[in-house]
């Protein structure tokens, strides 16, 4: 199932005829959509079609209702033009974002400006029909809140872990139950189209429409969070590789002699350094006495979860920063051979980790003025994301916007 608008629904005539008359709306509420407004000339001399084509194709448009006048623009010489825009309520766009321990969802407009957002902790993530049902009550429990009908969703985005087959909408890390795919499966039980990805490619995509690598040509995004993404951005695209896998940074080999990884390797980079195994160092050291204050928190019988740590960090445990400088410390040195080859502009840490801020941020950075050849590195800015843990659901609202369009 394409997304698509409501409007090209309506567009009748041959096939020929018909593809040709939705390109050229698509070329128009495309040039409305980047531009925020345009005038006639404006998405004339952007599309190279005729002004009489041109004015004839927004009138069709405004009829639909996906266009609105938006009144009348600067005069560059001449008569003052008429502006048009996107009617932001013509329709919407879901964004999914599911993480191992939570799932949030999220209603967009077509301004991109987020309407609704329900974060779910201790929403375990599992391998079953019962975990899709849930997701999808729980994203028509607020469709319906909004007053929203399935009709008026053009297409739902999804971010999910691990590896997927984004051409064919297969997951197969996790939710790889459904024979059909879990693209084809969430788009039957919803009624509309769903366009998914992996989680660091669509944090990148994120980063890239609406956070810090906005302007930037290439770009690596890495996901911390309980395990290690990354996503890739050369040239200004987003770089997936021949079957949608590239990015799998925390399972490059770093210690031939360490643990077994869960992918069925040893010693991964997410065997030594991830907030997974951060938590799980910080837990056993408290269990064998070491002071710290999360001491006081497992006493009181609370799980010791990354966003206990992240806050310890925040709040200056000592013995939390000293474990998040010894992961640094593994993760420095895998971003030593990223920058090595790939000599990005601006490295983005992101995920729950990024949090942290400055406690990762200047540790990373020290690995790399040790171990990487500074000619390459010091062009390298590494930073944490504005966005944090939003940069997934918003790079599913920028997958939704860039298909739609397309």
């Amino acid at each position: 199932m394409r997304p698509e608008f409501k409007y090209e629904k309506e567009v009748t005539g041959t096939a020929n005829a018909r593809k040709r008359k939705l390109g050229q709306y698509r070329k128009i509420v495309s040039n409305v959509y980047n531009n925020k407004n345009a005038s006639i000339a404006e998405i004339v001399s952007y599309s190279k079609m005729s002004q009489p084509l041109v004015a004839s194709l927004v009138d069709d448009l405004l009829g639909f209702g996906v266009l609105l006048d938006n009144g009348i623009g600067e005069s560059i010489g001449g008569r003052r033009p008429n502006l048009y825009c996107i009617n932001p309520e013509y329709q919407y766009v879901v964004g999914v974002d599911i993480n191992l321990h939570t799932l949030t969802i999220a209603l967009f407009d077509l301004n991109n400006q987020l309407i609704c957002r329900e974060e779910f902790k201790s929403y375990d993530l599992e391998n079953s029909s019962a975990y899709t049902d849930s997701l999808v009550d729980k994203v028509n429990g607020m469709l319906v809140k909004m007053n929203v009908a399935s009709t008026d969703v053009v297409a739902m985005g999804l971010s999910i872990p691990g590896l997927v087959d984004t051409e064919n909408g297969i997951s197969f890390t996790h939710l790889s139950f459904a024979k059909e795919g879990l693209k084809a499966y969430l788009s039957k039980a919803f009624g509309f189209s769903v366009i998914m990805d992996n989680d660091a490619r669509m944090m990148a995509l994120g980063e890239k429409a609406f956070g810090k690598a906005k302007d930037k040509k290439d770009v690596l995004c890495l996901n911390l969070s309980n395990g290690i993404g990354l996503g890739i951005i050369l040239n200004s695209k987003l770089y997936s590789g021949k079957n949608g896998f590239a990015g799998e940074f925390g399972h490059i080999l770093i210690d031939p002699d360490g643990d077994l990884c869960y992918c069925g390797k040893i010693g991964c980079l997410e065997t030594l350094t991830s907030g997974a195994i951060l938590v799980k160092n910080i837990t056993e050291a408290i269990d064998k006495g070491q002071p710290s204050l999360l001491t006081e928190y497992k006493a009181e019988g609370k799980e010791i979860d990354l966003r206990a740590v992240v806050k310890a960090i925040l709040e200056g445990d000592q013995f939390a920063i000293d474990q998040l400088n010894k992961m640094s410390e593994y993760l420095g040195k895998g971003l030593v051979t990223l920058i090595h080859l790939l000599n990005p502009e601006m490295i983005i840490l992101g995920g729950r980790l990024a949090h942290v801020g400055k406690y990762i941020v200047d540790p990373v950075n020290m690995v790399l003025n040790k171990y990487a050849m500074d000619r390459i590195s010091s062009e390298t800015e590494v930073v944490c994301s504005d966005l944090l843990d939003d940069a997934a659901l918003m790079g599913t609202l920028s997958n939704v916007m860039k298909d739609v369009l397309k």
